[in-house]
């Protein structure tokens, strides 16, 4: 967005294209000499665009500055402005015409002769651009750090190498030598062909800054890159000799001897790479990850990676590549778990990590542990919902505490913002309404419900029990109907939704569609429950099918008896059918 000038500079400029006696802008065309009055007039005009811009009326912005171009149609300002109401329209020549003018009546105006540029690189007319950047890294020599920079990336567009070179090294001479500007260069000189100009770029970065190791390092590599792979080695090993634990150092060397195809001591200074403490984390694992690419014994390389991990850990970088491996691996719980555990002391905030634990706990059915984990995780990382759903899991299910799970899932409530994982957020209200539903709190359990399927409005299992629920409370039948049906729909063989889409369709009288449905359903199941049995019994009820409804309700009463439960008001149904 165009971010308005202050009201000074914008006179200056006015006053400069309005209100000399030089050149007019387009051929032929006579300068504008402003009165006093029309001055005015100007600036009053053009004060209100920017105060209708502030206000989003960018229409009557518009035609304020129709006023200001009738007043002084060489106005670089007006110009410059209209020129920008014509991109947003994608009216590109209208837009160039006015830039060029406003260019040309305020030639020193960096801004306008910047848009200029970029108009024209966004439009690939970088021939054009690349002669705007040029000329003003002439006319703004103080804004060169920005410019050539600009040049670089137009020259590159259209393969002019040489021309890249050039500029790099203008751009050398104002901020100094860098690995950045010497990799471009080197880069450029590879890509005419030429080398030996790459290497002697390189040879030159180094040689200029001799206590930096790590420019060394990089002339190695472009040695191994390039075909001298015999003259890295001799640099690597002087560095070595300087700083024993130069990481990038050690990690080129292996390198060196992995191409050489010397194994052993390819290993060997991998070993040393990853066992080092002065080696950042980032070079044990890329070290680690050439030796799994290279598909290195995997009892050597998991050796290796349990001897770092069991060292004091700079971050969890290394121990993440090692449990993945493992897993990759199927090594069991108890040689991963330690590393996890590793990886924890040393960022307990790490996600991954304290989630597999949460796995492999979840696998034990060991629920202490699960809410152990889960109140760490929720104190280190308390956006996760994840954890506060397997601890209320934990809790409600599998220790009996309801209350102490509902209390969970309300602190997970408060976390939900518009950056979490929706479908946790539809599962932790779902859980809610689960207990609401136990404890016989309806309205509760619904709202819940209304909540979940907001953030997840495909959450099936909320929409099959609501629409069951709705259906044994003979209400919103209609709604039941359609949540039901929604729910068959994902999961067309689900025997548990075809039965509430059966038993909605029988509280709404439509008994024949309820048969079709709950026949499906015991077709489905391959061990129909008591409670199937009964709804397919009262629907054949209801459709005069006197044989069907005897032999579902027998069924349904002995499964009840095998359970040790007695159901005197099925009975009663049975004896009435006699």
């Amino acid at each position: 967005m165009f971010r308005p000038r202050p009201l000074l500079l914008i006179l200056t400029v006015l006053l400069v294209s309005c209100s000399t006696t030089r050149r007019a802008i387009v051929p032929d065309e006579e300068t504008v000499a402003l009165t006093t009055s029309d001055q005015r007039k100007y600036e009053y005009y053009f004060l209100e665009v920017i105060k209708l811009e502030q206000l989003g009326r960018y229409d009557e912005a518009y035609e304020m500055l129709q006023h200001c171009l009738a007043i002084c149609p060489t106005a670089p300002s007006a110009l410059y402005k209209t020129a920008t109401y014509h991109f947003v329209l994608n009216q590109k020549e209208k837009a160039e015409e006015a830039l060029q003018r406003a260019v040309e009546g305020a030639p020193d105006n960096y801004w306008y002769r910047q848009t200029l540029a970029s108009y024209y690189q966004s439009n690939r007319e970088y021939d054009k651009a690349i002669a705007i950047i040029e000329e003003m890294q002439q006319q703004f020599p103080n804004r060169n750090s920005e410019l050539l920079p600009a040049l670089v990336g137009l020259y590159n567009h259209t393969g002019q190498y040489d021309k890249v070179i050039d500029v790099l090294t203008r751009l050398e001479q104002l901020t100094g030598k860098s690995e950045a500007i010497s990799m471009e260069k080197m880069r450029n000189y590879l890509l005419m062909g030429n080398k030996e100009g790459g290497f002697n770029e390189m040879e030159t970065l180094a040689a200029e800054y001799p206590d930096n190791l790590y420019y060394r390092v990089i002339l190695a590599e472009v040695y191994m890159d390039h075909g001298r792979t015999a003259e890295a080695e001799p640099i690597l090993q002087h560095v070595l000799t300087e700083d024993p634990d130069n990481g990038p150092a050690k990690i080129t060397l292996a390198e060196y001897y992995r191409q050489q195809a010397d194994t052993v001591r390819y290993l060997a200074w991998a070993d040393s790479v990853v066992m080092s403490a002065d080696v950042n984390d980032e070079f044990k694992v890329r070290m680690m990850a050439q030796l799994i690419k290279d598909q290195t014994d995997s009892l050597w390389v998991m050796a290796l990676f349990e001897r770092a991990v069991a060292r004091p850990q700079q971050s969890a970088k290394l121990g993440h590549l090692c449990v993945q491996y493992m897993l990759s691996l199927k090594q069991p719980e108890e040689r991963i778990r330690p590393i996890l555990l590793r990886m924890l002391e040393a960022e307990p905030d790490h996600i991954p990590a304290r989630s597999q634990l949460l796995a492999y706990a979840a696998m034990r059915s060991d629920t202490e542990e699960m809410v152990s984990i889960c109140s760490d995780g929720i104190d280190y990382t308390p956006e996760v919902l994840t954890f506060y759903y397997y601890k209320g899991v934990a809790l409600h299910h599998f220790m009996g505490k309801p209350h102490e799970a509902l209390d969970t899932y309300r602190q997970a409530t408060r976390q939900i913002t518009e950056e979490s994982d929706a479908e946790m957020a539809s599962d932790i209200y779902t859980a809610m309404g689960d207990i609401h539903n136990e404890q016989g709190q309806l309205a509760e359990t619904y709202l819940c419900y209304d909540t979940a399927l907001v953030y997840n409005p495909s959450n099936i299992f909320v929409l099959n029990n609501y629409a069951y629920f709705l259906a044994e409370e003979e209400r919103d039948l209609e709604k039941a109907e359609q949540m039901s049906r929604q729910a068959i729909e994902a999961e067309p063989d689900n025997a548990t939704y075809l039965d509430t889409y059966a038993w909605v369709l029988y509280k709404l009288k439509r008994y024949e569609e309820a048969l079709t449905y709950i026949e499906r359903a015991l077709a489905t199941e391959m061990e129909p429950s008591d409670e199937l049995y009964e709804h397919a019994g009262d629907i054949c009820h209801q459709l005069g099918y006197k044989h069907k409804t005897l032999d579902y309700w027998y069924k349904a009463l002995d499964l009840r008896h095998q359970n040790g439960t007695v159901d005197m008001q099925l009975k009663k149904k049975i004896d009435n059918m006699k």
